[in-house]
């Protein structure tokens, strides 16, 4: 048996029924979401895709609240949609909740596979759906480094998105098959430039920074604080990860696609430019920054196993995480 099926048996729920393209919503402007009312052990969403919270004895989402009583926003991608959680009970809006002394629920508000634009648009387009929110932490970050290794031609004016691939040969009649949803191959791919790394580094803070000046625009008319805190890698918090972290990557790291992908984006180096970028311009802008990185690599003991893989949570990363990220959002002045 391989070390991932061994370890982390629970990410079976996440692929095959769960990311079938045919139970995938298709949304405007947003592209793609999760399939609606799904049901497993692992994984449930409400009857608009998003994931269920458990915590304090209650089971909610972020369609399924009374639309009266203030919320927690929790934006993000896959790690905040708690892919590698072995239960809903064990993402981090549920940990947030859970660990958090004051009376707002933290809601999970993480689109898988989603870049920065589309995590701003998601939000835009259920707003009317949601409590009062008096808190906006967007914890995310790679997906858009990952995107801007694509070749200028799918990555556009305003960014590239997973599926982009797939997407583009419908448009243009050549059906892709076989495709993953993170593959950077292919003749169209090939077309165009692709940037090297440090610029890759400049062009994603950039557009970060324009998504998040709309973030800061909204936050501000509704009243609701906002911080953004750039996600941990494995790679970035730690030169060598737990006893069971090791084994994991090890094998990953045979995989052609996952080596491909996120080779570029593991070194500390360009990390280091990275969150200097993305904190110099929101120092500019007026909005809070947390690299969270540090914060989890002073705290992380090295037989700690926090990621199931290079990016996703273990049940006790998401707790860690988000008692670290209580401590470093209110800093003894909870409000």
């Amino acid at each position: 048996m391989s070390a991932v099926s061994e370890l982390t048996p629970q990410m079976q729920g996440y692929v095959g029924e769960f990311m079938d393209p045919d139970n995938l919503g298709w949304l405007p402007y947003v592209m793609y979401f999760h399939p609606t009312n799904f049901r497993t052990d692992i994984v449930s969403t409400d009857d608009s895709g998003f994931r269920y919270s458990e915590a304090r004895n209650a089971r909610y989402s972020a369609t399924t609240l009374n639309t009266e009583d203030p919320v927690r926003l929790l934006v993000g991608s896959s790690t905040v949609f708690g892919t590698g959680a072995t239960a809903d009970r064990h993402t981090l809006s549920s940990r947030l909740t859970e660990n958090d002394p004051r009376p707002e629920r933290w809601i999970n508000f993480g689109g898988r596979a989603f870049n920065s634009m589309q995590e701003l648009f998601q939000f835009l387009l259920y707003r009317h759906r949601l409590p009062p929110v008096k808190e906006v932490v967007i914890f995310s970050g790679l997906n858009d480094l990952v995107l801007s290794g694509l070749p200028s031609n799918l990555r556009g004016e305003h960014g590239g998105f997973f599926f982009s691939q797939q997407f583009f040969d419908r448009l243009t009649g050549t059906r892709a098959t076989g495709l993953p949803w993170f593959k950077k191959g292919g003749q169209r791919a090939m077309s165009g430039t692709v940037l090297p790394v440090d610029e890759q580094v400049i062009y994603t803070s950039d557009l970060i920074l324009r998504h998040l000046n709309s973030w800061r625009m909204l936050c501000d008319a509704l009243g609701a604080r906002l911080t953004y805190v750039l996600q941990p890698l494995a790679n970035w918090v730690r030169p060598t990860g737990s006893v069971e972290e090791q084994a994991i990557f090890a094998e990953l790291d045979t995989q052609g696609s996952f080596r491909e992908t996120y080779r570029d984006v593991c070194s500390v180096e360009t990390h280091r430019l990275f969150s200097n970028h993305l904190q110099l311009g929101m120092k500019e802008m007026g909005v809070r920054f947390i690299n969270f990185t540090s914060v989890l690599a002073q705290a992380a003991r090295p037989d700690q196993w926090l990621f199931v893989d290079r990016i996703h949570l273990t049940d006790e990363g998401s707790d860690v995480v988000a008692k670290l990220l209580l401590r470093e959002l209110n800093q003894g002045n909870l409000t």
